[in-house]
């Protein structure tokens, strides 16, 4: 077979130079598509070559910047520590001054009292026997249990408790003249019959009293520094509440007042106690109502301990009635009884409910 070339039909050729030209055409058309984003993603790639480089050096700025305020936080923290020792030095040394300055303010207002009081007639009452113990936690309950027919004369009973609840009470013991900071709900130079909680739980009859401003020997400063925290707070508690006209003050205005306070702009009135009598019928009406209470909390404690057991015998019975002779034939069952305690033996503490949380004033009609 001879090497002649492939043959085209002469009406052919034309559309094959059409046919290719058109590939041609196409393929430079594609060529150049991708040519131009080729560039588009070249010149893409730049710019956020050039954006990554910008955040960068933003970046290594900040960095920068944060090392530098490290380092001042760092140095503010040590002279602030430094500054805080100083300070905490300074407090102390202040604590320990007001520590022998209170002392001191005590003694000139004891000393007063003894000027102010010299001329006064004496209490016709002289404590020959140490007044009884009065165990109780509610002074409501201990008023309802005075019998009104043994007390002769008419009455008011202030309850003082023991800080934290009050501000600290200034008299030596029954029948002695002294002074107290703010006390509440009292009509000055009225009589009435003074109530101290000396040990917890434990109240002391004191006598009659009468209270004036003792203008001049207001709590200092350093006084009010050497008083617990927990004084402090129910103090300034008490102080917004009054103020809130006997509302639940804020606890903004709490520590707005305890601010007050503790700068020195405000300070604490003291009042001076006079002893103006002392009614022994009183003292022994509050130690037979005492009695009265334990008693009825023994009957009380009996009759709960009554009901217990006649329930837990209803409940035997109704057991047994719903058992069969053969499950119940071999079994006994014993029922203990507890043991009675003894009244003489229940403690005060045990027969009363409630706490006495702050100064309480219970009268009778009869004072002006």
């Amino acid at each position: 077979m001879s090497d002649a070339g492939i043959g085209v039909h002469p009406n052919l050729t034309h559309e094959v130079v059409e046919f290719w030209g058109f590939k041609y055409r196409e393929a430079k058309q594609e060529n150049e598509t991708l040519q131009t984003r080729i560039v588009e993603n070249e010149k893409f790639v730049q710019e956020v070559i050039t954006s990554s480089r910008n955040e960068m050096k933003i970046m290594q700025q900040k960095l920068e910047a944060y090392h530098a305020e490290n380092a001042n936080l760092l140095s503010e923290i040590g002279r602030l520590g430094a500054e805080r020792v100083t300070l905490h030095t300074q407090l102390q040394l202040s604590y320990s001054q007001a520590l022998s300055l209170a002392p001191e303010a005590d003694r000139q207002r004891r000393a007063a009292i003894v000027d102010l009081f010299k001329a006064q007639p004496m209490v016709d009452y002289l404590l020959n026997e140490t007044p009884p113990d009065l165990s109780f936690l509610s002074a409501r309950d201990l008023a309802s249990a005075l019998r009104r027919d043994e007390i002769k004369t008419p009455w008011q009973l202030y309850f003082n408790p023991r800080p934290p609840n009050t501000m600290p009470l200034r008299v030596e013991g029954p029948c002695q003249p002294g002074y107290w900071f703010y006390p509440l709900n009292l009509q000055m130079e009225s009589p009435f019959e003074l109530i101290v909680e000396a040990e917890p739980n434990k109240w002391t009859y004191y006598g009659r009293y009468i209270t004036r401003a003792f203008s001049g020997y207001e709590m200092k400063l350093s006084e009010w520094m050497t008083l617990d925290e927990e004084s402090k707070t129910i103090f300034c508690s008490r102080v917004a509440n009054q103020r809130s006209g006997g509302r639940q003050a804020s606890l903004p205005t709490q520590v707005h007042i305890r601010q007050r306070y503790d700068s020195g702009l405000w300070n604490i009135p003291s009042y001076t106690l006079q002893c103006v009598g002392y009614d022994s019928e009183l003292c022994n009406s509050l130690a037979a109502a005492v009695v009265r209470l334990e008693r009825g909390h023994g009957e009380s404690k009996r009759q709960a301990e009554v009901a217990s057991i006649s329930r837990q015998s209803s409940q035997l019975g109704k057991r047994r009635r719903t058992e069969t002779p053969s499950t119940c034939g071999d079994q006994s069952t014993k029922v203990e009884t507890p043991g009675f305690p003894d009244v003489e033996n229940i403690r005060g503490d045990e027969a009363l409910a409630d706490e006495v949380e702050g100064s309480e004033l219970i009268g009778q009609p009869g004072y002006p």
